[in-house]
């Protein structure tokens, strides 16, 4: 090769190169065709094996632990109203938050998850 030729990308003109360009866009954006034979998914579901069936009883593990946490607070506002007249702000700020989350878990409990009403 000499050396124009070296200088010009190898002899290869633009024109090549768009054209060699355009064929491999087109190329690549070309949806191929998809041919499924008759009974094919029927073939693949018998060659699986056969599923066994699991009982599987659910777990009441979140409702249990609600319903211990209701208990202990119900236990904990009994114990701090019993003792909180002698630092009333600290008393009533926890007695308020001990009562809010009493009332969160129940309402997680009742099992309301919007209060906006009933959806349409």
């Amino acid at each position: 090769m000499n050396e124009a030729g070296m200088r010009d990308g190898g002899g290869v003109d633009d024109l090549d190169l768009d054209a060699v360009s355009l064929r491999v866009v087109s190329a690549l954006e070309r949806k191929p065709e998809v041919d499924v034979p008759a009974g094919f998914a029927a073939r693949v579901a018998a060659q699986l094996p056969a599923r066994r069936v699991v009982a599987v009883t659910p777990a009441r593990y979140g409702m249990m632990a609600m319903r211990i946490g209701i208990a202990a607070l119900v236990v904990a506002l009994v114990a701090v109203g019993m003792h909180s007249s002698g630092r009333p702000v600290f008393g009533i700020t926890l007695e308020w938050i001990l009562c809010a989350e009493l009332v969160g878990l129940a309402v997680w409990q009742s099992g309301v998850r919007s209060f906006n009403g009933p959806r349409a």
